[in-house]
């Protein structure tokens, strides 16, 4: 189908007929005259082109082919009768065909038996059309040459149009594919983009291209996502019978470092950087790939390997990140006596909390990394105070209350956002929902939902720990607490949501006890 100048091709639910015929050429016969229809088909009843015959549709109107033209994929040729239900039908539908529906492979043949009705010479400059022809010089011969040189034409500009699509989603599905957070999920993904890609301008669309693609360490499989016949193959098994004939093309594409490409097997090696020696690629072939798919194909997966490669460094200096964050953490916690646990507890409440309310991935993991930080300014404080047993007397808790000020500016300088969203959730983590809190009284959703989260996940750890000054609560004191608390100290609808998964909760503490 062709459709808004984008070349595009059936569901799986269209019939097997127009499956069928993409498989051919399709040659779309536009005339008033089923004579007309008639003696162009016999006429080429045995015509190919590269090992394909014609598949002839047919519309007696302008009108009837503009529907065939809306619903039939791959059309190459059309032969474009000029009068028909009226004396301009035919150069009307043309502008149909190149402007509304920007149709531009399609190649178009105007036929006529009325050349006074439409002079060639300003029919060519003002029509894009890419044969003029009457009637009564279309001999067989002569009909024959006009169809090989439309097709030839309509080959090489969809080679074009492969080429362009192909690049653009090489392009779209390596930023895609880098976003895949495992070797499992990224060779999945590159096999899915691998089978478009291929598909691009194929006549064979709805075909499933028999497929593997695996990591490779020490010449043997890591990891395998596979299509068609291999869609089972799974981590190092290559044993089944129907891979023992590609396993020997296989070593020699990894030992040699380069492709394999014999009796229909088509093998890709490129090497990597990381915990395994490369990535391979099979494809099994029942048609030669031309030099423009293995272009492709070469482009792609190196493309893809870097964006891989880029996505484990990323997460390796993010893990590095967060591991530093929480060793930080750990020691200002320690200072006042409390386990290096709190942090770990806090952060997978927060993140669990963030998931709940419906923040988006990205934020999820900025508070989970973010969180442990908030009690950062506890590094200040005096020890007097901080580890004292009993209850703080008003002076001593005026310089307690002072840590949110100091976390937020050791944190508020930073360049990079979890440390900048660190200092947000250091500063106003003690700021209540009814506006009682500190430091600044914010209220409500004046209070970032980052520090309203650790608020609540902070008060419902530290109530269920031991700390210098009290004894761990009981649990049905500290719901209790949580419920009072419900729009005056913590969000409501954090609150409803804590409750609602509470079971959640309880697994993260008796997961990672002190």
């Amino acid at each position: 189908m062709f459709k808004d100048g984008k070349l595009s091709f059936n569901s799986e639910d269209e019939s097997l007929n127009n499956q069928k015929i993409m498989r051919l050429w399709n040659v779309l016969i536009i005339d008033d005259e089923p004579a007309v229809h008639d003696v162009t088909k016999l006429a080429l009843r045995d015509f190919e082109f590269e090992g394909r015959k014609c598949n002839f549709l047919h519309a007696y109107s302008a009108e009837e082919a503009k529907g065939i033209l809306e619903t039939t994929p791959n059309i190459a040729l059309a032969f474009v009768d000029v009068v028909m239900e009226t004396d301009d039908a035919g150069l009307k539908l043309v502008d149909y065909i190149r402007k509304e529906i920007k149709n531009n492979l399609i190649r178009l043949v105007l036929r006529t038996g009325q050349p006074g009705q439409a002079p060639e010479e300003r029919v060519i400059s003002e029509y894009d059309i890419n044969d003029y022809k009457s009637k009564n010089e279309l001999t067989t011969q002569k009909l024959y040459t006009t169809v090989y040189t439309g097709l030839r034409a309509y080959r090489d500009i969809i080679a074009l149009e492969k080429n362009r699509q192909g690049l653009k989603k090489i392009i779209s599905s390596t930023a895609s594919i880098e976003k895949m957070p495992s070797l499992e999920l990224f060779l999945s993904a590159v096999l899915d983009q691998l089978s478009a890609i291929l598909h691009i301008g194929n006549f064979d669309y709805d075909e499933i291209v028999p497929a593997f693609i695996a990591a490779i360490r020490d010449d043997a499989c890591v990891h395998i996502a596979g299509s068609g016949i291999y869609k089972d193959l799974k981590h190092n098994n290559l044993s089944q019978e129907y891979t023992q004939e590609i396993k020997p093309l296989i070593m020699k594409a990894i030992q040699d470092t380069h492709e394999v490409y014999e009796n229909g097997h088509y093998i890709l090696y490129t090497p990597s950087n990381l915990e395994f020696n490369g990535f391979v690629i099979y494809i099994q072939l029942e048609k030669d790939l031309d030099e423009l798919d293995k272009d492709l194909i070469r482009l792609f997966l190196e493309n893809a390997k870097v964006a891989y490669e880029n996505t484990v460094l990323t997460h390796e200096l993010d893990e590095s990140q967060r591991e530093v964050i929480f060793t930080i953490s750990e020691i200002a916690e320690q200072r006042s006596q409390e386990t290096g646990k709190h942090v770990k507890r806090v952060a997978m409440y927060s993140k669990l909390l963030a998931e709940l309310i419906g923040l988006n991935q990205k934020e999820v993991q900025t508070i989970y990394a973010a969180a442990p930080m908030h009690d950062i300014g506890k590094i200040a404080i005096p020890d007097s105070i901080l580890k004292k047993p009993g209850k703080l007397d008003e002076d001593e808790f005026e310089i307690m209350k002072t840590h949110a000020e100091i976390g937020y500016k050791v944190l508020k300088s930073s360049k990079r956002e979890i440390l900048r969203m660190s200092a947000v959730i250091a500063k106003e983590h003690h700021e209540k929902y009814d506006g009682s809190g500190y430091p600044n009284a914010l209220k409500g959703e004046d209070i970032h939902v980052f520090a309203r989260i650790v608020a609540l996940a902070d008060v419902f750890d530290a109530l269920g720990t031991d700390r210098a000054y009290k004894k761990a609560w009981e649990l049905e004191d500290i719901y209790t607490l949580v419920r009072e608390g419900r729009g005056k100290h913590f969000d409501p609808q954090l609150v409803d949501l804590f409750f609602e998964n509470i079971d959640k909760f309880l697994e993260i503490r008796e997961n990672i006890k002190d």
